[in-house]
C-alpha cells in the first residue's frame, strides 16, 4: 500500500496526506486493531485479473456519530475502471448485512468529483458541507434499505 499511499495526485484528496512506509504500516496497523475493536475496519482492493493490491476500501469510524464512514483509496493507474464503485458498493452492502447500524457516513472533498459521483451511485444523499483540516467537504449518508 505504500505506493498508494505514497502518491501525491491519489493522496490529494485524503485529508492524512502523502504517507512514508512507517506511516503505512502504522495505518494498517490501526485498521486491523479497528476490525478487532468494531467489527469493521479498510480492507485491501485486489485486481482480480493480475491479483495485485491497487487500493483499500472499507469503515473508520465518523465520531460525531458513531457509525461507519465509507472510504476508499485506489490507485490512480486503476482510475476509471469501476473499481471504486464495486469495491465500496460491496463494503455498504456487506454493513447493511452484518452490522446493526442504520446508516453509512461518508466525507468526500467538495472538490473530488469522482468519488462524489461514486457517493451519488450509491445512493447516498447530502446532509450538509462541514470543514474537514480546513477543507470543505460535503457529508453524506446511505441508509439501510
Amino acid at each position: 500500500m505504500t505506493n498508494v499511499y505514497g502518491d501525491e495526485e491519489v493522496m490529494r484528496h485524503v485529508c492524512i496526506g502523502v504517507l512514508n512506509r512507517e506511516r503505512t504500516a502504522a495505518l494498517l496497523d490501526d485498521y486491523r486493531r479497528a476490525q478487532e475493536q468494531h467489527g469493521f475496519s479498510t480492507w485491501a482492493v485486489v485486481e482480480k485479473e493480475s491479483g495485485t493490491v491497487v487500493g483499500d476500501a472499507g469503515f473508520g469510524l465518523y465520531l460525531p456519530t458513531g457509525e461507519p464512514e465509507l472510504g476508499y483509496t485506489l490507485a490512480a493507474a486503476v482510475w476509471g475502471r469501476g473499481y471504486a464503485f464495486e469495491a465500496a458498493q460491496a463494503c455498504v452492502r456487506a454493513a447493511f448485512a452484518h452490522l446493526p447500524y442504520r446508516r453509512i457516513m461518508a466525507k468526500v472533498e467538495a472538490e473530488n468529483e469522482r468519488s462524489l459521483r461514486v457517493a451519488e451511485r450509491l445512493e447516498m444523499r447530502a446532509l450538509e458541507t462541514i470543514a474537514v483540516d480546513g477543507r470543505p467537504h460535503v457529508l453524506l449518508a446511505v441508509e439501510r434499505p
